[in-house]
C-alpha cells in the first residue's frame, strides 16, 4: 500500500530538462514543442533553437546539451513552477549527430577547432552564432520531414486537417465536397467512423458477409443479412403487353403487371434488441438513419432493403396509456397481443429502408426518439 505522502514522480518534461541525453532527439523536440505551446499557439517553433556542437569526440547520445533560458520577469523556479512554459524565454538544443561543426559536422574539422579556440580565448561566439542560423534551419526541416510521413504524428498535430483526409481517400471520400455528407443530422455517420472502416469501404464489390460485419461493428448489435430475397416488382406501363404491341411469344410478351425477382432485394435482421435500441431502429429513429446512410455508401440505391427487428422477449411489455410517454402504445410498432410472458423473441416489425432522399412512408417515431444521437462506436 503506498504511503499517504508518497513523493510525486518527476514529469516527463522535468526528466527531459534534467537529463536530455536519455531521450531520442526527435521525441525530445516533440515534447519541448508541445510543452512550449501551452503558453500560446506557435510558441514552440519560435522559442526552440538549434545550435552547432563543438565537441570532437564520438557522440554518446543524440542530444549533446540542452540549455533553458528563463524570462527576466519570471518568478524563481521552485517545485512544479519550474516547469511553467510561460516563464521560458527560449530553449537551445544541441544535437550531436547533425550540424556544420563538431565531429559529425559537414565542414572540415579545422573550422571547429578555430571557432572553439575563438570562443575559449577571445570570448567571441559570433562565428558560431552565424553558423547556427543555417544549422537551425536545416534541423527544423529535418524534424518536419521526420514528422510528415508518420501518420500517428499527423493525427496528433491535426487529425481533421491532415490525417483524416488521407484515410477517407481510401474510402473514396477524400475530396472536400464529400466530407461530412453522412452526418447531416441526428443519426448521421461521422467521418471518423467512415475512416475506421475505410478498408472495408474501399473497393466496388462488397459481399454480404463484409457488409454484415461492418454494420455489426458500427451499430453494436447482432446483424444478419439475407441475400436474394424474392419480392414482386411492378412493371412500368411501357413494358407490359397490350393488344397490337409487344405480343411476340418468347421475346417481349409479358402476362401480368408484375414479376417475381430475387436479385433486387436483401433483408437485414437486427437483434435481438433491448427496448432502448429497438426504438432507435424504428422508422425515423437515429439508428434507422445511420443504417440508411451506410447502405447508400456501400451498395448505392439499386437494391431494395428490408429491415426486420427482433425484440427480446424480456422487453415485451403490456400497453400503458401514458400521456407523459407518447412513444408507447403505437400500433404496429411496439404493441403485442399476448396472454402471458413471451417465450420467444418477437419479429413482428418489418419495413422497407428508404435509400432515396424521400421521407419514409411509415409513421415516424416521436420527437424524443427521432432526435436521439447515435454514438459512433469506433
Amino acid at each position: 500500500m503506498p504511503a499517504p505522502h508518497r513523493p510525486r514522480p518527476p514529469a516527463v518534461i522535468e526528466r527531459l530538462l534534467a537529463q536530455p541525453q536519455g531521450f531520442e532527439f526527435f521525441q525530445a523536440v516533440r515534447l519541448l514543442q508541445r510543452w512550449l505551446e501551452q503558453a500560446g499557439p506557435g510558441g514552440g517553433a519560435r522559442r526552440l533553437q538549434f545550435r552547432n556542437s563543438l565537441a570532437m569526440g564520438f557522440p554518446s547520445s543524440e542530444i549533446e546539451a540542452l540549455a533553458l533560458r528563463r524570462r527576466a520577469d519570471a518568478a524563481p523556479a521552485e517545485g512544479e513552477a519550474g516547469t511553467d512554459a510561460a516563464a521560458v524565454e527560449s530553449i537551445t538544443l544541441t544535437p550531436g549527430f547533425i550540424g556544420l561543426l563538431g565531429s559529425q559536422g559537414a565542414l572540415p574539422h579545422h573550422y571547429t577547432e578555430q571557432i572553439a579556440q575563438r570562443e575559449l580565448y577571445d570570448r567571441d561566439p559570433s562565428a558560431r552564432a552565424f553558423l547556427d542560423l543555417f544549422t537551425h534551419r536545416a534541423v527544423s526541416l529535418l524534424q518536419a520531414a521526420w514528422e510528415k510521413h508518420r501518420l500517428h504524428l499527423q493525427h496528433e498535430a491535426g487529425g481533421a486537417r491532415r490525417f483524416l483526409p488521407l484515410v477517407l481517400a481510401l474510402a473514396g471520400l477524400g475530396q472536400g465536397p464529400l466530407r461530412s455528407r453522412m452526418e447531416a443530422d441526428a443519426g448521421g455517420v461521422a467521418d471518423e467512423s467512415v475512416a475506421y472502416f475505410a478498408g472495408a469501404v474501399h473497393g466496388r464489390a462488397r459481399s454480404a458477409a463484409q457488409v454484415q460485419r461492418l454494420l455489426a461493428g458500427y451499430l453494436g448489435v447482432p446483424v444478419r443479412i439475407d441475400s436474394f430475397v424474392g419480392r414482386w416488382t411492378a412493371l412500368p406501363p411501357q413494358a407490359t403487353s397490350v393488344l397490337g404491341l409487344r405480343g411476340t411469344l418468347g421475346r417481349d410478351a409479358v402476362m401480368g403487371e408484375r414479376v417475381w425477382q430475387r436479385d433486387l432485394a436483401v433483408r437485414v435482421v437486427l437483434g435481438p434488441l433491448d427496448r432502448r435500441r429497438y426504438l432507435r431502429f424504428l422508422p425515423g429513429g437515429a439508428g434507422e438513419r445511420a443504417l440508411r446512410r451506410w447502405f447508400v455508401l456501400l451498395t448505392g440505391v439499386s437494391l431494395d432493403v428490408e429491415v426486420r427487428l427482433l425484440l427480446q422477449r424480456e422487453a415485451v411489455r403490456g400497453i400503458t396509456l401514458d400521456a407523459a410517454d407518447p412513444s408507447t402504445g403505437r400500433l404496429g410498432w411496439d404493441t403485442f397481443l399476448s396472454t402471458g410472458p413471451e417465450t420467444r423473441d418477437r419479429e413482428d416489425v418489418c419495413y422497407d429502408l428508404p435509400l432515396t432522399p424521400a421521407e419514409p412512408a411509415a409513421a415516424a417515431v416521436e420527437q424524443d426518439v427521432a432526435t436521439e444521437e447515435l454514438t459512433p462506436w469506433p
